[in-house]
C-alpha cells in the first residue's frame, strides 16, 4: 500500500472498529448476577444502618442508626461520610444513579475510602462496595424486618465456619420472612442439607407463603440427587413421591408445579415416569408440561429406573 494511504487506512479501520462496538449488545441489568443480601453482608467489611442528614454536597453525610458489621479499623462514629459521585458517575449502565435523599434510612455496605494512588485518609470518608448496590433505601414499612434480617446474617457469618451450615438450617422457618427467604437461598446455593430433612421440607410445603414452598422443593430436589450420587437410600421414597405427585398435579401456583415435576424427576421410579407423562400431556400450564418433557427427556438420556 502506497505510504500516502495509510493513514486513511488506518482511519477507516479504526470507524470500522468503532462501528461493530456499537453494534455489539451490552449488558442489561437483568444480565447481571445481583448479590444477595446474605452475600453482601459476608463481602463487605463494613455493613451500617443509617440516617442521610446530608445527600446534597460532596460526600453524602450519614447518622449511624447501628454498625451491623464491622471488620476494619476504622469503625464508624455517630456521624460519618461516604464519597460517592465519582463512583455514580463512572457507573456500568445497568445501575442506577447513586442518591442519596435527607431524611432517609439506608442499609450502606462499606468500606474505607481509597485514593488512586492506594492511600487512605485520616477520619471518617467511606465509599460503598460495588457502586449503587452497596446501598439500600429503607421504607418505614419493613425497616425493621430488613435490618433485623441483616443483623441475623451477620451473626451466622460471624460464627465458626462448622456451626454455620447448622445455623443457616435453623434459619429456615424463621418467622421472618426475609431471614427464612435469604437462608433457604444461601443453603441452597452451599448445598447443605441431607435426607434426614426430608420431614420438615414436606412440612414446609404447607407454608402459607410460596418461596419456601419452592425453596423446599428445590432443596429436597438436591439431597435426593446427592443420595442417588452417593449410592443411598431415600427414606419412604413411595410415600414422598405420591406427595408430591398430589401438589403437581393439584397446587394452583404454577412455579410451585414447576419445582415438583423436577423433583419428581430427581426421584425417578415407573411411577413418577408415568406420571409426567400424564403431566406433559395434560398440564394446564405451558411451563409445567415443558419442565416434564424435559425430565422425560433427561430420563431417557441418563437410562434412569
Amino acid at each position: 500500500m502506497p505510504a500516502a494511504n495509510r493513514p486513511n487506512a488506518r482511519l477507516a479501520g479504526a470507524a470500522l472498529i468503532g462501528a461493530l462496538a456499537a453494534l455489539a449488545p451490552s449488558p442489561a441489568r437483568a444480565d447481571i448476577q445481583q448479590l444477595t443480601a446474605y452475600e453482601k453482608t459476608g463481602r463487605a467489611p463494613l455493613v451500617v444502618w443509617g440516617e442521610v442528614t446530608d445527600g446534597v454536597h460532596r460526600f453524602a453525610v450519614i447518622r449511624t442508626l447501628d454498625v451491623i458489621k464491622c471488620s476494619i479499623p476504622e469503625r464508624p462514629a455517630e456521624s460519618f461520610r461516604i464519597a460517592f459521585r465519582l463512583d455514580s458517575f463512572l457507573r456500568p449502565p445497568w445501575q442506577e444513579a447513586i442518591t442519596f435523599k435527607n431524611g432517609e434510612h439506608v442499609l450502606l455496605y462499606l468500606r474505607k475510602f481509597t485514593k488512586e494512588d492506594g492511600r487512605q485518609p485520616d477520619g471518617d470518608l467511606y465509599t460503598l462496595m460495588w457502586g449503587e448496590p452497596g446501598r439500600e433505601t429503607l421504607p418505614p414499612e419493613g425497616e425493621e424486618a430488613r435490618v433485623t434480617a441483616v443483623r441475623r446474617f451477620a451473626a451466622i457469618l460471624s460464627a465458626p465456619t462448622e456451626d454455620q451450615p447448622a445455623l443457616l438450617r435453623a434459619a429456615l422457618r424463621d418467622p421472618n420472612p426475609l431471614i427464612a427467604d435469604g437462608s433457604f437461598e444461601e443453603a441452597i446455593k452451599q448445598g447443605i442439607g441431607d435426607v434426614a430433612m426430608i420431614p420438615e421440607l414436606v412440612e414446609l410445603l404447607s407454608n402459607a407463603r410460596q418461596p419456601p414452598r419452592v425453596y423446599a422443593l428445590r432443596m429436597m430436589a438436591l439431597v435426593v440427587s446427592d443420595a442417588r450420587a452417593a449410592g443411598r437410600e431415600v427414606p419412604r421414597r413411595d410415600e414422598l413421591s405420591e406427595v408430591l405427585r398430589g401438589r403437581a398435579a393439584t397446587d394452583p401456583v404454577e412455579p410451585f408445579r414447576v419445582q415438583a415435576v423436577a423433583t419428581l424427576a430427581e426421584l425417578g421410579g415407573e411411577d413418577n415416569k408415568v406420571f409426567l407423562q400424564r403431566v406433559a400431556r395434560e398440564d394446564a400450564s405451558q411451563l409445567v408440561r415443558y419442565e416434564a418433557e424435559k425430565a422425560l427427556q433427561g430420563w431417557a438420556v441418563r437410562g434412569r429406573p
